[in-house]
């Protein structure tokens, strides 16, 4: 399967789910072919899709949204907005309500994680989580986006580099995701991530990588590989395993599928 590609196999769970989840490990193509973002546009209606951009996490809002805007227009998407949800008034606002609630896709810029943190348990994630589970939205997350999406975030590293984390934003649960994961040497910080908090799968995406959430499994999207770390019986004891482009894993039962 050509790695860039969104396989057969994944149009028709799209159609049986409309909604969906599109996790992204940060530094996707914004600029040349887009097939992450592509994906997502197509997702989220194509020519009809209403995408909101939340620039809550960058540091220079402003200009990533014109970056994003340009990106979306180009594959055929006009009605993009953004949101930048200052604070966690912001994230419970009528406003912000509304916005979300005309989306038919919804997408976190990277920057800065803890940015994020005040929307965790907001009305904005509840709506997000209640329409994700009625497959009426596409949700995507890049970066520090990514990271926010599962139940736990990683913040950053202690002065004896150790992980940091708080709640996140838990679109999907009982996981810990961490981005630029191969090109930032990743995995021991995930490992401890996981030891942290044993009960969540730890997940590791690549740059220009994402996956594909639906039904209780997802799949590799991309160029790179995704990395899932599994604590197993009594500590440290951790499961290592690597999925590329094309490959399938049920999150349920923890496990990469044929």
């Amino acid at each position: 399967m050509d790695p860039g590609s969104v396989s057969s196999n994944s149009r028709e769970i799209s159609a049986l789910y409309p909604g969906c989840l599109l996790i992204i490990g940060g530094a996707e193509d914004r600029t040349g072919e887009c097939v992450l973002l592509r994906a997502f546009a197509e997702r989220s209606g194509g020519t009809g899709a209403r995408i909101a951009l939340i620039t809550t996490a960058s540091g220079v809002p402003g200009a990533l949204f014109a970056k994003y805007l340009a990106a979306f227009r180009r594959h055929g998407v006009p009605d993009v907005c953004e949101l930048r949800l200052a604070d966690r008034d912001q994230g419970d606002g009528e406003r912000t309500l509304s916005g979300l609630a005309r989306a038919t896709g919804v997408f976190f810029t990277g920057g800065d994680q803890s940015r994020l943190g005040p929307l965790a348990g907001s009305r904005a994630n509840l709506l997000l989580r209640d329409r994700l589970a009625a497959g009426t939205l596409a949700v995507a997350g890049t970066s520090a986006g990514a990271t926010a999406l599962g139940q736990e975030m990683i913040l950053g590293e202690d002065a004896a580099g150790q992980p940091l984390t708080g709640p996140g934003l838990g679109l999907l649960p009982e996981a810990v995701v961490d981005m630029h994961f191969t090109q930032r040497r990743r995995l021991p910080r995930l490992v401890t991530a996981v030891r942290q908090h044993p009960s969540l799968l730890g997940i590791g995406i690549d740059e220009d990588t994402a996956i594909l959430v639906r039904g209780g499994r997802f799949e590799v999207l991309g160029h790179g590989t995704v990395t899932t770390v599994e604590a197993r019986g009594k500590q440290p004891d951790v499961r290592v395993r690597v999925s590329r482009a094309g490959g399938f894993f049920d999150l349920e039962g923890r496990r990469p599928l044929p």
